[in-house]
Parts: C-alpha cells; sequence; structure tokens
C-alpha cells in the first residue's frame, strides 16, 4: 500500500511539474506564467519580428522593382487609325505648301471646348513639323485680323452655322479668306477626350503597375476659300497607354493631339493615303 501511495504521489507530482508539462505536452499551457514567459513570449516575439521583417522586404522588393519598371518601362505606348478621304482634283501640295493656310478654332462638344486652344496649337506645331512644312495662320492671330476689319460677326455666324448645318456658307467664307489672304482654310474639330486610370497588378495591397488610358478623337477639314468646296477630311483616334510609376510620368494633351495632328497631315494629306494605322512606343 505504501508503495502504491508513494507511486501515486510521484505520478500527481510528476502530472503538475512544469518541466514535464512542457516536454510531454500536458496541462494547460496558455494558463502557466512559467510557460508563457519562457517559452511563448520569445517564441511569438521572434514570430512578429520575422512577420514584420517579411513585410519591410517585400514593400523594398517591390519598390525597388517599381523603380526598375520606370526606367525600362516606355513614357508611353499609342496605337492610332486614321481614316481620310481621297485628295480633291485641284488641291495642289505645291500651293498648300508655299502659301499660308488659316487656321479656324477648333470646333468641340460643349464639355470639351476648354481643351480648344490646346488641340489648336497642337494642330499648328504639327503643320510645321510635316515635310514639307506647312505654313500656318494660328487661330489667334487670325481672329485679330478678322476682328481688326469689321468681320467679328461674319466669322461668328460662319461657326454657329457649321455647328447646326455642318457647311461653311461660301457668302460667309470669302469674304474671311480674302482679308486672312489664305485660299485655304482648315478647320479642326475635337470629338472626344477620355482617360481612365487601370490597376493592372495589385499584390500583397502593392499596386506594381497603375496605367492611365487615354482616348483622343479629333477630325480635320481643308476648304477652298473662294469656292466653298471642302477639298479633303479625315478622321482619327489615339489610344495612349501611361504606366503612371512616378510624378512625372504624365503625357499632355498637346502632346498626343500632336502626333495625332502630324500623322493625319503627313500619312494621309501630303503622302495621299486613305488610310493609316501606327503602334508606337514613346520613351523619356
Amino acid at each position: 500500500m505504501r508503495e502504491q501511495r508513494s507511486l501515486r504521489i510521484h505520478r500527481v507530482a510528476a502530472a503538475t511539474s512544469p518541466l514535464l508539462r512542457e516536454r510531454n505536452g500536458r496541462g494547460n499551457r496558455r494558463s502557466d506564467p512559467w510557460f508563457r514567459d519562457r517559452w511563448v513570449g520569445p517564441v511569438c516575439g521572434e514570430l512578429l519580428i520575422s512577420r514584420k521583417s517579411a513585410i519591410r522586404h517585400t514593400h523594398a522588393f517591390f519598390g525597388l522593382f517599381a523603380a526598375f519598371a520606370a526606367a525600362c518601362t516606355p513614357l508611353y505606348t499609342s496605337d492610332s487609325y486614321i481614316n481620310s478621304t481621297s485628295k480633291a482634283q485641284d488641291l495642289y501640295i505645291s500651293r498648300l505648301s508655299s502659301e499660308s493656310v488659316a487656321v479656324l478654332g477648333v470646333i468641340a462638344p460643349a464639355n470639351l471646348q476648354g481643351l480648344g486652344p490646346s488641340v489648336s496649337l497642337a494642330l499648328v506645331d504639327a503643320l510645321t513639323k510635316a515635310q514639307p512644312p506647312v505654313r500656318a495662320i494660328p487661330v489667334y492671330e487670325a481672329v485679330s485680323i478678322i476682328n481688326e476689319h469689321g468681320l467679328a460677326q461674319k466669322y461668328v455666324d460662319l461657326i454657329s452655322d457649321f455647328g447646326s448645318r455642318g457647311i461653311l456658307e461660301l457668302q460667309l467664307l470669302r469674304p474671311i479668306g480674302s482679308e486672312l489672304g489664305s485660299h485655304y482654310l482648315l478647320l479642326p474639330g475635337l470629338a472626344e477626350f477620355d482617360q481612365t486610370i487601370m490597376d493592372k497588378y495589385d499584390l500583397l495591397g502593392v499596386k506594381l503597375v497603375r496605367t492611365r488610358v487615354t482616348t483622343l478623337r479629333l477630325w480635320l477639314q481643308l476648304w477652298d476659300t473662294q469656292t466653298g468646296r471642302i477639298l479633303w477630311e479625315s478622321a482619327g483616334e489615339l489610344t495612349a497607354a501611361t504606366a503612371l510609376l512616378s510624378a512625372k510620368r504624365t503625357v499632355p494633351l498637346e502632346k498626343l493631339a500632336q502626333e495625332l495632328w502630324l500623322e493625319m497631315i503627313q500619312e494621309d494629306l501630303l503622302e495621299g493615303r486613305t488610310e493609316t494605322r501606327l503602334f508606337r512606343r514613346i520613351r523619356e
């Protein structure tokens, strides 16, 4: 009996021993302060430190990846499509490049009229960069000449009539062309300008690439100011994708408009094509 009792006491003592509970996995470890202070605290602390370190290393890796991508990724890529009419038989490129061509104000919907000056200046720049270059009378200069010669109302009526009827009336067009000294006149139009932000990658809460997709639609008409005929017409669409890896990687509207205008003028007006499709990668 004494041996059995002693053995029972030994077993009870063994069951309550922290060291044996640690080794054999017995007892409530979470409620044991000795086990928590000796084992749980250090282990959880190491796990917490390891997790924070992993997060820091992950963010650092993706930061380096973004910097590397910014250096290797082009500023933007563009895809443009242009459809044009054939040039009229009485349109002579030699005369077009030797005389001054007046540029009227941009025709645009009410919500896009504020973009008119930027698009108009881009057109003038594109005309000067064409081969052969086309000498243009900018809108601000043309409007000043028209106003100085008392033709402001005729100009307003000319533009408003086009907005409602889609035609430049000859009785209004001819005196304006004569005062400007331009046999040819360009009428530009802005049909659409839209921008959308797209997140292409999202890993562990870190956006690797954010892309701005820009869609620009323009049209252009070449008029004969003495006969009232449309000598050439073109419409173009450009879609550009820009990876926003830094604050500097922003492509202004003027640059995109100038690119599309130049393709319309060079490829279709001067070289006589009726359909053009171009894909570009522009780097900084």
